[in-house]
């Protein structure tokens, strides 16, 4: 039996910035600022992989 995936939390950002992450479809902040195309579940392997490149430094 294969459990579902996790869902992102709720963006708390006013309505007009929701909208779809281009990976999942879970409405993420994706307009205004601090908006992203993907939502914190699906951005964090790219993350990871700059990091492991080191085009970003470790928090």
């Amino acid at each position: 039996m294969t459990s579902a995936p996790p869902k992102p939390p709720a963006p708390t950002c006013p309505p007009a910035y929701v909208g779809p992450c281009a990976g999942c479809g879970h409405p993420t902040q994706r307009y205004g600022p601090g908006g992203c195309p993907l939502c914190v579940i699906c951005h964090a392997p790219v993350l990871a992989r700059q990091a492991k490149k080191g085009a970003v430094a470790a928090p």
